[in-house]
């Protein structure tokens, strides 16, 4: 099979072995992923392999009975997945693919990916027995709800129709991104109000002249949102604006001494909200960090735009439109002439259908500044940075894939 590479000849007859990969890329809500694809590759080849060995908790290998092993890696940590799945996107965007709805869908589906498995195995020249071990694996794709990229960096669904090539093939004349539909069964619960959501925002884009794609629904449904309480919204705000203003006094070029600026501005903070214990894991090393990496500083800087989000949150403020930053002196002014009991007494937690209205919008903000970015397209309507900072913070407050750990969030869906 040519996607393997060329086979080498050699003169003595016995059967010649070469290294093969194979990578599955799968969308999934289950909390336990690893699990549930080693049971899967263990189910599909009881009748292959001798035994499976787990090595640790992101490697296995299965022995099979021709005395040949196949090495699996599991990848769920958000942030590699994310990082892997935009470069895929962005490797895929140059695809002349002369369907653009199938090509930006299947762009949109790359974009969801938050669990790959990558396959080594071997393959000789015995092609039954090549065909009987890839269509194994594609099985095991079908069942996990993924993807095939092949070497040749072409993506097949699991029923071996080709998504997209990067010379511009598709066997697809409609495609729609979906999440795993092994474990999850998200059709069901879209009711009426979410689809009345998703109809509004798209108003709003149309009358603001942006691109929507129209299959693109709603990331969270009303029925599974969960929005934080005050206390919670109050201290996460507080912790991102502790490092938005470390990242500040660093890169203003005012303070000669910024450590020694930058931690009595912190314990400022945590005299007036008591957020030492509240940090997360990145913000307590940021800020513990003296010799931080610019890169640090300007993400933490970034950070203000979510601060603008939950305190419009909180019915603090109005939010604008995302073409310009937040006014940090307007957020400061907010936060260092409260403490953490008169914000509570102050501040009114949005109602749910008026925060996920304003998320849905910016997910579709986010897909729009992402198309515009692939195409080298003018947006001058939206600021790709600012549209991010504010989707994050809102994936946050709406609990967007369940995740309620501030580091974890993504803004792939």
């Amino acid at each position: 099979m040519k996607w393997f590479g060329k086979k080498n000849k050699k003169e003595k007859q016995e059967p010649v072995m070469q290294e093969a990969v194979l990578t599955l890329y799968a969308c999934r809500k289950d909390n336990d992923s690893g699990a549930t694809i080693v049971e899967t590759a263990k189910r599909l080849f009881s009748d292959k392999m001798e035994q499976i060995i787990l090595t640790d908790e992101e490697n296995f290998c299965i022995q099979l009975k021709d005395k040949t092993e196949i090495q699996f890696h599991m990848e769920i940590d958000p942030k590699k997945t994310a990082l892997q799945a935009n470069g895929m996107a962005n490797f895929f965007s140059q695809a002349l693919l002369k369907n653009e709805t199938v090509k930006q869908a299947a762009l949109m589906q790359i974009r969801l990916f938050n669990c790959i498995v990558g396959i080594n195995f071997l393959v000789s020249e015995d092609v039954e027995r090549t065909q009987e071990l890839v269509q194994t694996f594609y099985q095991m794709a079908k069942q996990l709800g993924a993807l095939v990229l092949h070497p040749t960096m072409c993506l097949y669904h699991s029923d071996g129709r080709l998504l997209i090539s990067i010379d511009g093939n598709s066997d697809f004349e409609e495609y729609y991104p979906e999440a795993s539909s092994t474990i999850l069964d998200r059709e069901a619960n879209e009711q009426e109000v979410d689809r009345e959501r998703k109809n509004r925002s798209i108003a709003i884009l149309k009358q603001k002249n942006i691109p929507y794609m129209e299959h693109l629904k709603a990331s969270v449904f009303e029925a599974e949102c969960h929005i934080p309480d005050k206390a919670q919204i109050i201290q996460r705000l507080v912790c991102i604006f502790a490092a938005s203003v470390r990242s500040e006094v660093y890169t203003s070029g005012q303070f000669e001494n910024c450590e020694e600026t930058a931690a009595d501005q912190f314990a400022q903070l945590d005299a007036l909200y008591q957020i030492a214990g509240c940090l997360s894991p990145e913000e307590k090393a940021y800020l513990e960090s003296p010799d931080a990496e610019v890169s640090q500083h300007n993400k933490f800087g970034w950070r203000y735009e979510c601060c603008a989000v939950l305190l419009w949150a909180l019915s603090m403020i109005e939010m604008q439109e995302p073409t310009e930053i937040c006014d940090a002196a307007k957020l400061g002014s907010i936060l260092w002439n409260h403490t953490f009991d008169s914000l509570m007494e102050s501040a009114v937690v949005r109602s749910k259908e008026e925060i996920l209205d304003f998320q849905d919008l910016v997910l579709r903000y986010d897909w729009a500044c992402v198309d515009a970015r692939i195409h080298h397209k003018p947006l001058s309507i939206l600021d790709g940075d600012i549209v991010y900072e504010w989707h994050y913070a809102l994936n946050w407050l709406v609990q967007a894939d369940g995740i309620t750990q501030w580091d974890d969030v993504t803004t792939t869906t």
